[in-house]
């Protein structure tokens, strides 16, 4: 099979083709970048993006708000839907609301900070698509099935089930610490669920993507 080496003169051929990101997002790249806060790239934003928009989604669900960055990305996407979305850290929730706002969000995106499972456990709503990006940092393999089986039951039919993180930098291959086998073990629920169909693009460090049939 032959594959791609990503060189630096291909990653800015390819970091060229991107759409143009307004002051909001530019800022908010640049402050991630100076403070080292994880949130996607603008290559997974974009991918993101066009995921919501083929499947037409309108509610949108995700796991993990940092600053608001991915969650801008899924918004614009839904053309007037709403995002509701988990954060613990109150300062990055509040500065996840300031962003929303900057970017005229604001009445559409519910930041709710609250641990994401027991928050899912008590959210009584149905959405279009989830994102989960918090692949991460589940503390167990009965966690990741648990927040697994709650996203699955706040899917219809047609809807998407994303996850970032799903290489965990290759150690998916060799688990070698709880959270690469959390991931590992993930990747395998959505692949043997006959519920879904999916593939994991090597976007970044591995997007998950599946389909409730």
């Amino acid at each position: 099979m032959n594959t791609v080496q990503i060189t630096d003169e291909l990653q800015d051929y390819l970091d060229g083709l991107l759409p143009a990101r307004d002051p909001v997002l530019a800022r908010m790249e640049d402050e991630a970048h100076r403070e080292n806060i994880p949130i996607v790239d603008a290559h997974e934003g974009a991918f993101l993006s066009l995921l919501v928009r083929i499947a037409n989604a309108k509610r949108v669900l995700e796991l993990g708000t940092a600053i608001g960055y991915s969650g801008i990305w899924l918004l614009r996407a839904t053309s007037g839907g709403t995002l509701t979305t988990f954060e613990t850290d109150h300062a990055r929730a509040l500065r996840a609301r300031s962003n929303f706002a900057a970017a005229g969000l604001a009445e559409r995106a519910l930041v709710l900070e609250q641990d994401a499972v027991h928050g899912l456990e008590k959210l009584n709503a149905r959405f279009d698509a989830c994102f989960i990006d918090l692949l991460n940092s589940f503390p167990s393999e009965e966690v990741t099935r648990k927040v697994f089986d709650l996203c699955m039951q706040r899917l219809d039919g047609g809807g998407l089930l994303i996850a970032d993180n799903a290489l965990r930098q290759g150690l998916v291959v060799k688990p070698t610490n709880q959270q690469s086998r959390n991931v590992a073990f993930y990747n395998q629920l959505v692949a043997k669920d006959s519920r879904l169909e999916s593939v994991v693009v090597p976007i970044r460090d591995g997007v998950s993507v599946a389909r409730v049939k």
